[in-house]
């Protein structure tokens, strides 16, 4: 391919932009909103082709681009496309004509189809793809994703970076891959799929009847299974993950300085990750670092379970925010205009990464973050001699990060991922505590938090003041101040002892 590694997250950023151009464009164009979609065999499109649907059949022909989202889309064998393709949703399935490139996101595409044009190529963000025997790629093949099988052909190069790939056709040009590793496929999938697809073991394959005309380069955790004919050279790169200390006494090859010094770059790698997130808290929220790590001590037992419970449940509320707003999405197309339904797509798109990238946040950065100031403010009450505060939260911040990343980097066994889950566990669930407590001096004020031992007492929430409060409470205003100006209409004729303000008054005997 023309490409090369650095052009691997292309079809992220185009279609994100092309769906982005299609906001404001799709009121010119023809549109496709509701449960089933058609574009019937005899029917023409004489124009770019926006889609929202469940399900999206095409027979006919479209004049320009298709973009969009479905959550099962299908080019017939008698459909056609003379632009490109610009889809996110579950399965895509094209038997009919491509003039020019497909782009795809989502979990499985299936391409069977030869009638695509020579400056056709296909780049996906999908678990699943498959070329299949039938099938012919003009152009280049660019994919992300856990696994891809070549059965047909494609005439240029071929781009993967995932786990699994397959090779039972042709490939013209150049192989470049990125490939895991594994003794397994794997044997099930976390969330229920619809579609049926059968997962293959990671790494490499190029099996019998498998031919690639040019280089192959890989590389991975293992060698590949090559039955088939490379017409060049083959580069492979093996990489490992990071060696411990017990293969330094069971592979000769394994150095000690070598693992120190493996040893030493993850960590620096953690040191400098975790002060930058850190200074950024520390300028806009510093105290959900503080506050929270304050509170470990006292509620180890309850801050890991909740954290537990809440980094378990991540990515179930992932998945199932990202089938909500797409659900959501279907049912709002076949009941409004489509102008909002792609505004409804927008804000939904803004929503679902916000939230994920929230807790991607939480969870890499900000739990640990608790446990580093924790284990720094520790530290430097022993160790910092300074009086100025500011200069007291960076250094202790990154004496516990430096701690933290030693401890987590450590080349033993397990012993770093225990003490990762730890501290991923324990710091976000002193987050979550301290979100409680805020939540509970916010709204109910009338039940304090119990302070911690030795702590100040906290002040009492100012009450809530307004006229019609005071009212209701008696707690009637005070006096006018005493003025020399003549009193208003009417005041002069005022019983005497008539005081308004002052409820004790004493008032004139009947």
């Amino acid at each position: 391919m023309r490409h090369r590694r650095g052009w691997r997250s292309l079809p992220l950023v185009v279609l994100g932009l092309a769906l982005l151009l299609a906001l404001g464009r799709v009121s010119a164009a023809a549109s496709r909103q509701g449960d089933q979609c058609l574009v019937g065999a005899n029917e023409t499109v004489d124009s770019d082709l926006y889609v929202l649907c469940n399900t999206l059949t095409i027979e006919g022909t479209v004049n320009g681009d298709l973009v969009g989202a479905a959550f099962s889309t299908t080019l017939a064998p008698g459909g056609h496309i003379q632009g490109d393709i610009w889809l996110l949703g579950g399965q895509l399935r094209i038997d009919g004509a491509v003039d020019e490139d497909i782009r795809f996101a989502g979990l499985d595409l299936d391409l069977n189809s030869a009638a695509l044009q020579p400056r056709s190529d296909l780049a996906a963000f999908a678990l699943n793809v498959e070329v299949w025997e039938d099938a012919v790629l003009p152009g280049d093949l660019l994919v992300l994703g856990y696994q891809a099988i070549v059965r047909g052909q494609v005439g240029g190069d071929a781009s993967f970076d995932g786990s699994a790939l397959v090779i039972e056709g042709q490939i013209g040009r150049d192989v470049f891959a990125t490939v895991g590793g594994g003794d397994a496929a794997p044997s099930f999938i976390p969330f229920p799929f619809p579609f049926s697809v059968s997962f293959q073991m990671p790494g490499l394959t190029v099996r019998e009847g498998g031919r690639i005309a040019g280089n192959l380069s890989y590389n991975g955790p293992r060698a590949g299974n090559i039955n088939g004919q490379i017409g060049g050279t083959i580069d492979f790169q093996l990489v490992l993950p990071r060696p411990d200390i017990t293969q330094a006494t069971e592979d000769e090859e394994t150095r000690p300085g070598e693992i120190v010094v493996g040893y030493l770059r993850a960590a620096l790698t953690d040191v400098l990750a975790l002060m930058t997130a850190g200074l950024l808290v520390l300028l806009i929220a510093p105290a959900w670092v503080r506050e929270p790590s304050q509170l470990v001590p006292q509620h180890v037992t309850s801050s890991f379970g909740w954290g537990l419970i809440l980094s378990l449940l991540a990515a179930p509320v992932s998945l199932i925010l990202i089938l909500g707003s797409i659900l959501l999405l279907v049912i709002v197309a076949a009941v409004t205009l489509g102008g909002f339904t792609w505004m409804g797509l927008l804000l939904l798109l803004i929503l679902n990464l916000v939230v994920i990238g929230g807790m991607l946040f939480l969870i890499l950065f900000l739990a640990r973050l608790v446990i580093s100031d924790l284990i720094g403010r520790r530290l430097g009450r022993r160790l910092i001699q300074t009086d100025d505060r500011l200069a007291f939260n960076l250094l202790s911040l990154l004496l516990g990060t430096v701690v933290y990343a030693l401890l987590a980097n450590i080349p033993l066994p397990y012993i770093g991922l225990v003490i990762n889950a730890l501290g991923v566990f324990i710091g976000l669930g002193a987050i979550v505590l301290h979100a409680r407590q805020l939540y509970q001096r916010t709204f109910h004020p009338a039940y304090p938090i119990p302070a911690r031992p030795g702590a100040p007492e906290a002040p009492a929430p100012p009450l809530l003041h307004s006229p019609a409060l005071d009212v209701l409470l008696g707690n009637t205003p005070p006096p006018p101040p005493d003025s020399t100006e003549p009193p208003g209409p009417g005041m002069a004729n005022l019983p005497n002892g008539f005081s308004w303000w002052n409820s004790e008054a004493p008032r004139d005997e009947e």
